[in-house]
């Protein structure tokens, strides 16, 4: 069974999202950590990827935090390919409030970030059900 992969063209896409975050410089790799392991526990994973410490300060990771009243609440943690693609490799966040629904919007928001920041590519992994309702989705084809 092959696997399909999806990727935005942020070209297609014109989201405002309104979000508390920083791009961290220095992050709190024991608090992200957490915040991966619970999200993990919270939805039943049976396989996760591991978080390597190592990840978070690699010169082309972009570690994005989500704040909930000055409270890091989740985390998209992404690779800068080059100057025109970008990956989402992670994301976690603490389900403190369902209602703010930040799964879907943290992926608002960094197709609205990367395409402001004049990227032309975000390389979403699987082509999840939920991905493919995002604004210039796309499978990725072969090279």
């Amino acid at each position: 069974m092959s696997e399909l992969y999806g990727r935005i063209d942020l070209s297609k896409t014109n989201y405002n999202v309104t979000l508390e975050y920083k791009v961290l410089q220095h992050p709190d790799v024991e608090r992200i950590s957490s915040i991966y392991r619970d999200y993990c526990l919270y939805k039943q994973f049976e396989s996760v990827m591991p978080l390597f410490r190592e990840e978070f300060f690699y010169p082309q990771t972009d570690m994005i935090a989500y704040y909930d009243e000055d409270v890091i609440v989740g985390f998209t943690m992404m690779f800068r390919y080059n100057t025109h693609s970008v990956a989402a490799a992670q994301f976690a966040w603490t389900y403190h409030k369902p209602e703010i629904r930040l799964g879907i919007n943290s992926l608002h928001h960094i197709c609205a970030y990367y395409k402001s920041e004049r990227y032309k590519y975000l390389y979403l992994g699987d082509a999840a059900e939920y991905k493919q309702s995002l604004d210039g989705f796309e499978i990725c084809g072969p090279i």
